[in-house]
């Protein structure tokens, strides 16, 4: 797991995924420093989750499907490696680059207090999640354009809800939705949420997480190792 980790990073760093990434990050940092402080803190979550958290799960089609066609899947499973383990270096490599891009379009408009663990958290969780279900959705497709014809459409239907949820004061019965509870946990950074909204907030996106991870490992299983 450990030599998979490193493989999957080096790789990763080798096509330019972490360049991609901190160039966008400097675009968008040169966009928030020149916003009027009051705003820059809400421009930058929008941006981390709306971008930042979000490209994992377009870097890992890319990944599984190149993978497909240099054959590397083959011959990834015909050693002892499992399916859990395989998930697991994608899901970490690619979370750990989208949490560092959104660590850094958070500097700008930075201020640390006690709900700052929570940001960063639902960071990491939420990029995580999205790099599972985009997983999940590449281990079947075998072209690009299918991919994020399917992915478009999956997106469409996380994002849509979005709308109401701002409209109607943030109403809790839209936190449902990962995405949603994902946006409510990390807008509490500007206007402090109760305890008890945190704790169902993270529920939801504890529950998302694990739905994501099993629709990852049963597609894995059946489209990538048993092929």
């Amino acid at each position: 797991m450990k030599e998979l980790l490193k493989k999957d990073i080096q790789l990763q760093w080798r096509h330019g995924f972490w360049i991609v990434y901190f160039v966008l990050a400097a675009i968008y940092i040169a966009v928030l420093l020149n916003l009027p402080a009051a705003t820059r803190l809400k421009v930058s979550l929008f941006i981390i989750l709306n971008d930042t958290t979000v490209l994992g799960v377009v870097f890992v089609g890319a990944l599984v499907l190149l993978e497909k066609r240099q054959a590397v899947i083959q011959s990834l499973f015909v050693t002892p490696l499992e399916p859990a383990q395989y998930i697991w270096s994608k899901t970490i490599s690619l979370t750990l680059i989208a949490t560092c891009m959104s660590l850094v379009v958070y500097l700008p408009a930075w201020t640390i207090n006690t709900f700052t663990p929570v940001v960063v958290i639902t960071m990491i969780f939420i990029a995580a999640t999205f790099v599972l279900l985009g997983l999940g959705l590449a281990a079947k497709v075998d072209t690009i354009n299918r991919y994020f014809g399917v992915l478009m459409g999956i997106s469409m239907v996380m994002i849509l809800p979005l709308i109401p949820y701002m409209l109607l004061d943030q109403n809790p019965l839209f936190l449902i939705l990962p995405y949603v509870a994902s946006l409510d946990l990390m807008l509490g950074a500007l206007d402090p949420l109760p305890l008890w909204r945190i704790l169902l907030d993270a529920v939801l996106l504890v529950g998302w997480g694990a739905v994501a991870y099993r629709f990852a490992l049963k597609r894995v299983t059946r489209y990538l190792v048993y092929t």
